[in-house]
């Protein structure tokens, strides 16, 4: 993060032990300073504190001055409630920033992947490495009970932060959308299916910064190279290979929104059973209306892959960027939420990495 330090920090003997404190940040590479007026340089070059550092420590610090590509925290004692006053900063800023899954072993190799091919500096791997940026099991799809509970426990327990919890929380959240369907208009353009307003609510109340997928699962970016090589298996009735020979003839919106793991099966049914066309939602029945019957029994029970969750998310190990991007590239690209400055347009994956890197 950018930290800027107001004039009034630095012209105050009491505050040196906790600028030692944020020092230790900046020396990492953790967080970075900025001083954007100059009384607050003024202030930061004319403090004794700048004038016991050493020379290394005061050329770091002048290195960061004017980078600005990250979000950005005032420390001050104005008493603002969206400024902080350095012991508060001090916590908050020791806190890593956690990306929460839905499910952390079985998203972990997706979003690892992302990170690899779409982050040309390499900044969220090595974060990860430094342990600045984790990983957090959600819960499956309500992670309200992990915000409230585990992960805040910390903080709220924290005697420097007094300000409402939504203040300190260092999260960003990634979820699936679920969806199960678009609409595919007449002139080519798509509507989506609108989202549970549940899935969000919490989030846009806490001021968590979250990304809602595109694609129904993660299951649903794995690019057609995957399936390619299920086909080159010398069984001829191999049943991924005739899974296979079907999925790779959907078209793009097909593959973003159909249920990789459990196809048009009837839910909980045991033995399972097949939906009938007609016990299909409209829309869904409508966007795979072009496939035969025989096509729909071969694809409606879903991939037939051992341990789906767990295992069919490693095949994210061996796939290039170039097939990732074949996956994404149908898709409207997305701007920043969490920096409203950034107006550029970004694919899905260039996105969520952008988002991180500028809450690191």
């Amino acid at each position: 993060m950018i930290v800027t330090i107001k004039a009034e920090i630095f012209n105050n003997l009491r505050n040196h032990s906790d600028l030692n404190d944020l020092m230790f940040f900046f020396r990492k590479g953790k967080h970075r300073l900025n001083l954007k007026k100059k009384e607050d340089f003024d202030a930061f070059n004319d403090s004794e504190w700048t004038r016991a550092l050493t020379l290394s420590d005061k050329d770091i610090l002048k290195e960061s001055i004017s980078r600005v590509d990250k979000k950005e925290i005032i420390i001050s004692n104005s008493g603002l409630n969206d400024e902080f006053n350095i012991k508060e900063a001090v916590n908050y800023l020791q806190q890593n920033l956690r990306i929460i899954l839905e499910h952390e072993e079985y998203e972990k190799p997706f979003i690892l992947k992302i990170f690899q091919e779409f982050d040309l500096s390499n900044e969220l791997i090595i974060s990860l490495q430094q342990g600045w940026l984790e990983f957090y099991n959600g819960a499956g799809s309500n992670s309200q009970s992990i915000l409230r509970t585990r992960l805040t426990r910390d903080i709220t327990t924290n005697q420097y932060f007094k300000d409402p919890l939504k203040k300190y929380l260092r999260f960003y959240e990634i979820k699936d959308s679920d969806r199960e369907f678009c609409i595919i208009n007449s002139n080519g353009t798509i509507k989506l299916q609108e989202l549970n307003i549940s899935k969000t609510a919490f989030l846009e109340e806490n001021q968590i910064p979250y990304h809602i997928l595109y694609k129904r699962e993660k299951e649903n970016y794995m690019p057609d190279s995957v399936f390619n090589s299920f086909l080159h298996t010398a069984r001829r009735n191999d049943p991924l290979k005739l899974f296979s020979k079907i999925y790779l003839k959907l078209n793009f919106h097909q593959k973003d929104f159909f249920d990789l793991e459990k196809g048009f099966e009837v839910p909980r049914s045991n033995p399972r059973q097949l939906k009938e066309r007609g016990e299909l939602k409209v829309e869904v029945r409508n966007l795979f209306s072009n496939i035969n019957d025989k096509s729909y029994r071969t694809i409606g029970f879903g991939l037939p892959f051992p341990n789906f969750k767990s295992e069919f998310s490693k095949k994210f190990e061996n796939v290039n960027k170039k097939d990732l991007e074949s996956r994404i590239k149908h898709q409207p690209k997305f701007k920043s939420i969490v920096n409203p400055l950034d107006k550029t347009e970004r694919n899905e994956f260039e996105h969520i990495v952008h988002e991180i890197k500028y809450l690191l």
